[in-house]
């Protein structure tokens, strides 16, 4: 108390580990002093990276802290990292903007058109209008705001309530409820399901994505030689931990590794006991005792780290504690050796953490009188830090396990000189330690190493992953694997995950060395799978770092891999995964990229696709928190693909289609009526403007959103037997420019057939003008007919548009849409407020069309002409069936069939 602690901090930096700055004591007691030099600290101390306590951390073998909140707010190194990424917008919201400049121009150019007719006619002014405004402005003005329904502003408001109706859906569907964890799916945003279901390519990590990320040690080669499975064998075909291995039956590894560290005279005994001791002494992992129970629990951000220390444990080296040295900073590993060996204490001096860029790890302790370095990491970057390359035996272990499909790790140690090592020591702890500081350190240290042995992890396969990647390959989109583990390790996992079969032929880009030779490797590829329709691709991280950098590799690349049924990207770093993503989508426009992951490292890819999915795992939330859908099992890819992808993409095509189409029938009405009137381009309008105020969102508004949004074309449960149908949304069948042409030209047809036939049939050519008393005429009853007949054409155009026609939602949303339009008419014609509101409708006008028989002849005839329309689109589906008809056909008649049969 009272010694008043002073820090001073450096500007904030967005690296993790860059940070400077110092604290000191302004009036430190003798206590204090003596503790700052057993720990050999000087004042002021240094303050840097490690002394940050991190988000979630649990204080372990230390009473408390006192801790300083510093870099807050913006500065926090979470804020200062957070990329600018430009925000996704779906293309069919690119689309529907485009649409709307169209009408937007065409709404202009009538406009214009009129303006310049009515100067023609000789149009005067309203009298509410200023006398020296031109003619041609106020009437351009006039028509603008008669036919603003063309353009309306309630189409943007629906679209994004039926996204949200779709969204809803994801997280409501059981269907990819977790069985584990009982949590579904998410649709953090409901801007790009529609964008799910007309998916190109999908990029997915391997680790934590295809497979469990619950590793089990598998194997190890010691002194060239294999010391056979670790794993307790299940029905022979699959392996389980350690831990859970049958009653009464020991592995053949972990029986023949106790027997050689029993016996000290056994040639392998030395190698297997520093083996061991490397997995028991180079990790983060933290140790205590289970309740009730002398058994060790092992926690670490590492699952690699805790298979080791549990494989460990299994053969008798057991690791028991992590404690603090006192008067030092480093930290004392207990552990227990085979009886020949017994208790030892490794003392850590130093750890230079893994990274991707590093790819390895390094302790450096004490063990007795030595000061020993142990390295661990991937085959390919520890080979070159060895004082002699792989044996034979080794290479071909190395081999042999990846073809397994396991993750190979390799550990090696190096015997450093004290003096050299104290030196070292006090550069490394006086050190700011960033990135780079630590790197030259490093490379002091990590040279000259002594290959200790080959270790080997499975991460086995989630359930129904294989059975998932068949379903998304035969719905016609293309799987890429994007991972940073070894190539055989990777091959053996996709084909374990149908990916790649036996009978394809596979050609291969790596271990590239320049620019030339990358396009060399790929003229070779295309030479190799240019007559094969079954070829598979398999590319790593050199062959990415050259292709990129060249003018004419991203092009020959993106073409190769569009003749290839999958491909395989290894050893890549996180930013090479996303500028793969980047190149497809820079090569293919139109195309729609997904990436699946479930770590941190994925986040860059999830970014810089045009969906991100990511998977609840076990390597923290990053992934998900960057992500669009978040699901917790890889399998559950293909119902948000093929049920909801799939129905969102038609259904918003649909939507956007029937929204234009239903606002330019009802403005049809004014564009004839403006040619057709007595006093022409006047500005007359053709409906009760009451009626055509409560159109978009009354009587049209609801109509298609409940009828779409729920609209089912065929069960969940039987889409997977036809993946065929999600080629309409690859092929864009259900929005493109025929088709919204084809939606346009219905419209202009069905608005003037309305119109026309009303108004041929029973109307006249003027209405009654602004006077009292306001007189009943042929005009407004045809006009009221006109308006009902809207309704009738467009309800029915959005049932012939529904796949599931006679559900109860769509019949009762659509005679909801028809019954208001009936008392909007009846409440505007027969109430005070709607005489007030709309008097040209009352004394009857309302009341005769359904009363007089010649009127009910022109509401029955009219609709006849929709038989065209019924005739064009079931005639479509005969001959031209689309994928989705012809599996809902299919599926009809197994149905039947299957009914028969009972």
């Amino acid at each position: 108390a009272g010694q008043g602690a002073h820090a001073r901090l450096g500007m904030p930096r967005a690296g993790l580990t860059d940070m400077e700055g110092s604290v000191t004591l302004k009036n430190p007691s003798a206590e204090a002093v003596k503790a700052f030099q057993d720990l050999g600290l000087s004042m002021p101390s240094t303050i840097n990276y490690e002394s940050f306590v991190p988000r979630g951390c649990v204080l372990r073998n230390t009473p408390f802290i006192v801790s300083l909140a510093a870099y807050v707010g913006e500065d926090t190194k979470t804020r200062l990292n957070c990329e600018q990424t430009q925000a996704k917008i779906s293309n069919m919201q690119t689309y529907l903007n485009r649409g709307v400049q169209g009408l937007v121009i065409s709404l202009f150019v009538f406009n214009a058109y009129a303006a310049i007719w009515a100067d023609i006619e000789g149009v005067e002014n309203p009298e509410e209008w200023p006398e020296d405004w031109p003619a041609s402005i106020v009437r351009f003005l006039v028509y603008w705001v008669i036919l603003y329904q063309i353009v309306p502003i309630s189409l943007y408001v629906s679209f994004e309530v039926m996204k949200l109706l779709l969204g809803w859906q994801i997280n409501r569907d059981p269907q990819m409820v977790d069985e584990k964890t009982k949590t579904g799916a998410l649709a953090r945003t409901a801007d790009l399901v529609e964008e799910m279901g007309q998916v190109n390519f999908v990029f997915s990590d391997k680790t934590g994505t295809l497979t469990e990320n619950e590793m089990v040690f598998a194997r190890c080669c010691i002194s060239g030689e294999d010391m056979g499975d670790y794993r307790a064998a299940r029905n022979g075909t699959s392996s389980q931990s350690l831990k859970s291995a049958a009653a009464g039956v020991t592995p053949p590894g972990v029986e023949k590794a106790r027997s050689i560290l029993a016996d000290p005279l056994n040639r392998l005994h030395r190698d297997l006991w520093w083996f061991y001791l490397c997995m028991a002494a180079c990790h983060t992992v933290q140790v205590e005792a289970a309740p009730n129970s002398n058994e060790m629990v092992f926690a670490g951000s590492s699952p690699d780290e805790v298979a080791f220390l549990e494989a460990a444990a299994e053969v008798g080296v057991h690791f028991r504690s992590r404690k603090r040295i006192p008067g030092k900073s480093g930290w004392a590993l207990v552990i227990d050796g085979p009886p020949a060996i017994g208790k030892i204490t490794f003392e850590v001096c130093a750890e230079i953490a893994f990274n991707s860029d590093r790819k390895r790890m390094t302790v450096i302790g004490k063990l007795q009188d030595e000061v020993i370095a142990i390295v661990k990491g991937a085959d390919n970057v520890m080979q070159p830090l060895c004082c002699e390359r792989y044996s034979q035996a080794d290479n071909a272990a190395l081999t042999s396990y990846s073809k397994m499909g396991l993750r190979t790790l390799v550990f090696a140690k190096k015997t450093l000189n004290p003096s050299f090592f104290a030196q070292w020591h006090n550069r490394f702890s006086q050190a700011e330690l960033s990135d780079e500081a630590v790197a030259t350190l490093a490379t002091e240290v990590e040279h000259s190493l002594t290959l200790v042995g080959v270790s080997a992890i499975e991460d086995k396969l989630q359930e129904g992953v294989a059975e998932a990647i068949q379903v998304i390959k035969e719905a016609g989109i293309r799987f890429w694997v994007l991972t940073g583990d070894k190539t055989e390790t990777a091959i053996e996992i996709v084909r374990s995950c149908n990916l790649f079969t036996d009978e394809m032929t596979l050609a291969r880009l790596t271990e590239c060395t320049s620019q030339e030779d990358a396009i060399e490797l790929l003229e070779r590829a295309k030479k190799a799978l240019s007559d094969i329709e079954n070829g598979g691709l398999v590319i790593d991280g050199t062959f990415v770092t050259h292709v990129l950098l060249t003018d004419a590799g991203p092009k020959l690349l993106y073409e190769l891999a569009m003749r290839s049924k999958a491909c395989v990207c290894c050893r890549l770093s996180p930013q090479q995964k996303r500028r793969l993503v980047e190149l497809v989508k820079v090569q293919n426009i139109r195309g729609i990229t997904l990436a699946i992951g479930d770590g941190a490292n994925d986040v860059s890819m999830l970014q810089g696709a045009h969906v991100g999915i990511g998977i609840r795992g076990k390597e923290g939330n990053q992934a998900v928190q960057a992500s669009d859908v978040a699901i917790s099992q890889f399998r559950f890819l293909v119902p948000l693909l093929l049920c909801h992808g799939r129905r969102a993409y038609r259904r918003v095509a649909v939507f956007l289609c029937y929204v234009l189409y239903k606002h330019i029938v009802l403005a049809m009405g004014d564009v004839i009526w403006a040619h057709q009137c007595s006093r022409r381009f006047s500005g007359q309008i053709a409906y009760p403007e009451w009626m055509s105020s409560a159109f978009p969102a009354v009587i049209s508004g609801l109509p298609v959103i409940i009828a779409l949004g729920f609209d089912q074309d065929l069960p969940d449960d039987v889409v997977e037997q036809y993946p065929q149908v999600y080629l309409e949304g690859i092929e864009r069948m259900h929005f493109n420019s025929r088709v919204f042409v084809t939606w346009m030209l219905t419209a202009v047809w069905h608005g003037a057939v309305v119109w026309l036939v009303p108004s041929l049939w029973v109307g006249s050519d003027s209405w009654t003008s602004h006077t009292e008393p306001y007189e009943p005429t042929d005009f407004w009853r045809s006009s009221c007919i006109s308006f009902i007949m809207v309704v009738v054409f467009i309800d029915v155009r959005l049932w012939l548009y529904t796949y599931s026609p006679f559900a109860w939602q769509t019949v009762a949303i659509l005679a909801f849409s028809f019954t208001a339009t009936i008392v909007c008419l009846l409440g505007l014609a027969f109430t005070p407020p709607g005489n007030a509101m709309q008097p040209q409708i009352e004394n009857g006008v309302v009341g005769e069309i359904f009363t007089e028989w010649k009127y009910w002849q022109v509401m029955l005839v009219t609709p006849l002409f929709l038989v065209f329309d019924v005739l064009f689109i079931f005639g479509m589906q005969s001959l031209r069936p689309s994928p989705l008809a012809d599996a809902r056909r299919r599926f009809r008649t197994e149905e039947r069939t299957a009914a028969k049969s009972e």
